[in-house]
Parts: C-alpha cells; sequence; structure tokens
C-alpha cells in the first residue's frame, strides 16, 4: 500500500513491538493517543493491517485502471475469413497477467448489464482477480468491438463520461494502492484528480502511449513513474521520443521507448541503456505494450532491477 511517512513509522514500530500500546506510540512519535488511533485506523482500511493483534498484510497490491469488452476479430483474406471472438481491453488482459504472477490485483472498470457482463465477472474471478470494483450499469450493454484486419471498424461502447463517474466513486481504492496501472485513454483524467493531492499519498502511476510521430509526449505524462511508449514507424522516430524522454525525465521516473520488433531502450535517473530485441524477443509491433507494461511493473514490485524487469515484461508478451 502507498503510506503517509508516519503510517509508515507506525507500521514499523508495530513490527518490531506488537504488543505497544497507543499511549506508547503516541509517547514514542510525540503525538496524541487519537491520532495514532486514525493512523491505525487507516493502516486497517488500507489493508496493511488484517486486524486486531496488528497481523500485517505484506502483500504490494495493484490497481488496473482500465477498459474491458469483447473484441470480434475478423482476418478477412482473398478466399477465407477467420472469425474469433474473445474478451479483451487492458482491463481485462493486464489483471489476468498479474493475477497469474500472484499479485493481489483489483481492478477498476465498467461493464453493462448484460450476460457478457456476467462472463467478464466469472473469468476474472475465476483468475482470483478482485472484481468489486467493477461497475454494472444497468442501462446499457458492455462494449463490443469489431475489428477487420486489427483495424477497428465498429464500436457498440460505452459513454466515457462513465469512466470519470467510476474513478469518482472509487477514488478510495484508485488512490490507495502502490501501483496504478493507468488506460491510454484515461491519463488525463488520473492527472486532473491527482492535482491537489500530495505525492507522498498517491501511488506510482504506470501507463503506456502511442504517440503519432511527430506528436509530443503530454505533459502530463510527468506525473506518472512508468511511461512505456510505442513508436510504430522509422528510426528517427524513434530516436525523437528517446531524446524526449530525456529531456521529460524527473525524479524517478522510468522511460521504455520500444518499436516492439527490434529495439527497446529505458531510461531512468540511473542512466540509459539499449535493450535489442532478440530474435523470438518480438512484441508484435506495438501492439503489446499493455502486457509488457504490466510486466515491467510486476518485475519493479518485487524490487528486480530495471533491466531485469523489463525482461519480465518481454517474457510477458
Amino acid at each position: 500500500m502507498r503510506l503517509t511517512s508516519r503510517e509508515k513509522e507506525i507500521m514499523e514500530a508495530l513490527k518490531k513491538d506488537p504488543m505497544a500500546s497507543q499511549e506508547e506510540l503516541a509517547e514514542r512519535f510525540s503525538i496524541t493517543r487519537s491520532s495514532v488511533a486514525v493512523h491505525i485506523s487507516n493502516l486497517m482500511k488500507k489493508g496493511v493491517i488484517l486486524g486486531k493483534g496488528y497481523v500485517f498484510n505484506e502483500q504490494v497490491t495493484i490497481v488496473v485502471l482500465g477498459e474491458i469488452y469483447q473484441k470480434i476479430k475478423i482476418e478477412s483474406e482473398t478466399h477465407s475469413n477467420i472469425i474469433d471472438v474473445m474478451l479483451s481491453g487492458s482491463g481485462y488482459e493486464m489483471s489476468k497477467l498479474f493475477a497469474r504472477y500472484g499479485m493481489n490485483i483489483k481492478t477498476v472498470s465498467i461493464v453493462g448489464n448484460d450476460d457478457l457482463a456476467d462472463m467478464v465477472f466469472n473469468e476474472l474471478q475465476e483468475a482470483e482477480v478482485d472484481t468489486a470494483n467493477i461497475i454494472r450499469l444497468s442501462n446499457y450493454r458492455t462494449c463490443r468491438r469489431v475489428l477487420v484486419n486489427n483495424q477497428v471498424m465498429y464500436g457498440e461502447e460505452l459513454p466515457f463520461n462513465e469512466y470519470r463517474k467510476a474513478i469518482e466513486l472509487k477514488e478510495g481504492v484508485v488512490f490507495n494502492c502502490e501501483w496504478l496501472v493507468v488506460e491510454p485513454e484515461l491519463q488525463e483524467l488520473i492527472h486532473q484528480k491527482s492535482i491537489n493531492k500530495s505525492d507522498d499519498k498517491l501511488p506510482n502511476f504506470c501507463t503506456y502511449y502511442y504517440p503519432a510521430y511527430p506528436e509530443p509526449i503530454p505533459d502530463y505524462l510527468q506525473r506518472f513513474s512508468v511511461i512505456v511508449i510505442g513508436v510504430d514507424g522509422n528510426t528517427e522516430g524513434l530516436d525523437y521520443y528517446i531524446k524526449q524522454s530525456q529531456e521529460m525525465l524527473n525524479g524517478e521516473q522510468l522511460y521504455v521507448i520500444t518499436d516492439g520488433r527490434d529495439r527497446l531502450v529505458y531510461i531512468s535517473n540511473e542512466g540509459s541503456d539499449d535493450f535489442p530485441l532478440l530474435m523470438g524477443q518480438s512484441l508484435g509491433g506495438v501492439k503489446g505494450l499493455s502486457k509488457l507494461s504490466a510486466g515491467i511493473v510486476y518485475g519493479l514490485s518485487c524490487n528486480y532491477p530495471i533491466r531485469q524487469a523489463i525482461r519480465i515484461g518481454i517474457g510477458a508478451v
């Protein structure tokens, strides 16, 4: 969980001395007993303390904020068509991936009120994903998209404003985690919601992004901790976004820039490095960015070095 500095102090004190009273903690930190009670209550609400006796939950929590929809994929060839129907969307795919890694994962999303929504809940719950924060909209059907040769041709969409409402309704979940993984379309909403919040109370934001060269990287992504950028095009475009990431880098940010086929570069305050994609490591162009992002977050949340976290991300794709 993302904790305040005082909550971290009290947590560490209780780990060393689980029998410490609230009066003793108040004296140790020169605060009132009622303040200690509030901090302990917050630790319980955040799931760090699981109950009386100060049993601690050591597992890192990750929240995925993203779309879930049914994808009807048509590969049209001269003499035949191949049609596949599947659940998709970053909210669905990344949640299942994190669950396979054994992470404590919550998903914030919206679906309609139909049999497809039942399928979403059943499949995610079977994968041991916490679905309590997926909102079911009574007056809509779950989103559906028809792709022909990987191009979206038709879509039955849910109103974008419903995502804004979902973030407001689930704000306590969205911002009360260690890692928040955000769908590209919802990046700016999260930025707006976080503007007036203290940085030490915010999760590590992670997202992925497909800029259309020479479109600049949005300034609001500077608030994100991990940004994975997919450049589908020429070497000039890749170099352009590498340079821009170097100029935007601040604090403990990590930028990962890739063409998804031959080259991946990462940039952090520890320096930058080129990570050539070997045969068999292709990400299928830039379409694998959501899984690459999820794998990197998993690696970083387990305290692996950046290069190893990237290897895990590539393996996830």
